[in-house]
This record gives structure tokens, sequence and C-alpha cells, in this order.
């Protein structure tokens, strides 16, 4: 009996230990460098906002903020490393619409579970894709490609950055929603798809507006519509895929960040309210709103129920679709 008690007495000491050490790592936290991982090459919008975020998250929290790159696999490599990463806050993942949004719906065997293996920090940005077609296309409303889709079902096509991104996604979205056929050609990267829609090799891309406005503003492509459920401040004159003739058509690129499941609140806390204040930085929303993106931030509770939302959203477009994940 003696013995149990004192079992018991070593248990809980250890217990209490843990639970102090724990404590006081989060109220010290940050006291090395933070490493935000982007599952994504360097140079794209996710790298280029992320790094613009991390050197005045640095500056916050008087710590270095390293932007490591771990593309690959659909941008499930970057997401799964972090995923197995120590708990601890030092090292992040820049979530985005494609890993943490429609990959569930699009990839058979995840290697992580965007709701239930991180806990979510804060939505950093979110921002319009604009559909576009050649300058000498003939089609110069929605309405003309809607029409001439349905008269000619699957002769008319679109290019993307392949399954998963943006482009793949809301081009999807709309067939469904729209109800009519486009043939859907994939490219590694939105700007070979630019490329060939310049050259007149498929109809229309459904590309990012900060990937696009030069091209728009060059006179080498024409926007159609785009898919947020506003106008663009940045392109106040393109009207909204809604306002086109598809009426309740709304879809946004989005990024943020996550730590690991079990990374203590405190820290997921101090995380937000850290990323939070570099978002209403004037410089930062300057240069976010320049690119023609939207700083957004909020709570991690309202990211989490974001994501969770995310996730069923584009899993019923897929199934709507009939597309199934490979």
């Amino acid at each position: 009996m003696k013995t149990s008690r004192l079992i018991r007495g070593f248990l809980q000491a250890c217990f209490l230990s843990v639970i102090s050490v724990g404590v006081q790592a989060a109220s010290d936290y940050p006291s090395k460098s933070i490493s935000i991982v982007v599952a994504n090459p360097p140079g794209g919008q996710t790298d280029v906002v992320s790094r613009i975020i991390a050197e005045k998250l640095a500056e916050k929290l008087g710590v270095s903020v390293i932007i490591e790159n771990r593309p690959g696999a659909f941008s499930n490599i970057g997401a799964r490393h972090v995923a197995r990463s120590s708990p601890d806050g030092y090292t992040l993942i820049v979530t985005a619409i494609n890993n943490f949004g429609a990959n569930p719906a699009l990839v058979k065997d995840m290697p992580f579970d965007p709701v239930n293996d991180f806990e979510m920090i804060v939505q950093t940005i979110a921002s319009t894709n604009v559909l576009l077609v050649n300058p000498e296309s003939p089609y110069r409303t929605l309405e003309d490609i809607l029409k001439a889709a349905k008269a000619e079902p699957g002769q008319l096509s679109y290019g993307s950055a392949g399954p998963g991104s943006s482009m793949f996604l809301f081009m999807e979205m709309l067939k469904s929603m729209a109800g009519v056929d486009i043939m859907h050609v994939p490219y590694q990267g939105s700007a070979p798809a630019n490329t060939d829609l310049m050259g007149g090799s498929i109809t229309m891309v459904f590309d990012s507006m900060p990937g696009a406005t030069p091209l728009i503003e060059a006179g080498r492509l024409r926007p159609i519509a785009v898919s947020s459920a506003e106008r663009s401040p940045t392109a106040p004159d393109i009207p909204t895929v809604a306002e086109s003739g598809v009426p309740g058509f709304v879809a946004e690129s989005w990024l943020g960040f996550a730590a690991p499941k079990g990374t203590p609140g405190e820290v997921v806390q101090k995380l937000n309210k850290a990323v939070n204040e570099v978002l209403e930085m004037p410089e930062v929303r300057d240069r976010l709103l320049k690119m023609g993106t939207r700083p957004v931030g909020g709570s991690s509770e309202e990211f989490s129920q974001f994501v969770a939302d995310q996730v069923a959203l584009w899993k019923k477009v897929m199934g709507d679709a009939g597309i199934q994940a490979q």
C-alpha cells in the first residue's frame, strides 16, 4: 500500500513537472527562431505574401522568422512535415486553399488531416481570381462564354495549374453551377497556361488577380469576370461572376498560418495577436492590396471554422462535378 502511494505520488509529481515546464515554455515563447513552411516554390503568391508578413512578424516577436520552401505532392509535403513537427510553435505551415481546402476531395491518401492535425492560428489574406480570354477572342462577356459552351459542349477549353489549384477549383465550380461542359487542360503552373492563352491554344483561364493584373494592364489578356462576391477594388470595372449570369457564385483564394496539433493555446494566441497586428500595419496592408489580395485576420476560432467549411465546400463541389479523389 505504501509502495502504491509512493508510485502515485511520483507520477503526480512528474505530471505536474511536465505541466509546469509546458506553461513556462509557453510564457517564454518565442525564445528562438521560428520556421514558417511554404509548401510551394519560391516566387509565387503564397511565398511572396508569406515573406511580407514574416518580415514584420519577426520585428513584432523579436526573433528571426524564416521562410522554408517545401513544395511537392500537391503542396502536401510541406504540410505533412509540419504535422509531424514538435507542437511548440517554432514550426508553422502556410495553409492554402489547395492543401487545406480542396486536397481532401482530390487526394485519396492524404498524409494529414487539415482539420484535426493542426491548430489554426489566423487567416492572413484572401484574393479573387479573374476569368481571362485572349484579346482577340470573340467572347466579351461571361454570357457569351456560357452560351457558346452550351451550344458546343466540350469544345471550349480552360487551362489551370493543375487539380487543386484555384484556377481549376473555381472553373469546375463555375461549370457545375452554370451546367456547362468545358474541357480542362492542366499545366505546370499558371504562367504556361497564360502563355498558351495568349497564343490562342486554349479558350480561357481563371487566374489569380495578382498574377493576371500585369497581363491585363499590358493588354495581353482580356478580363471577363472576377470570382469574389464583390468587385475587386483594384479593378472595379470588371463585373463579378454572380452579376454576370451565375447567381450565388463566390470563390476566393486564401492563405493562413497553422501549427501542429497540441501546440499550447497560449502560443497560438500570441501568434494570432502578432499576425493580426502585422496585418493592420499600413505598409503591409498597402503592399498586399496593391498585389490584389485582401488582408483578413481574425480569431483562431474563426479560422478553424473557416478551414472546416472549406474542406466541406470543396468536397461538395468536386462531388457535384463528378471528380473523384486520385
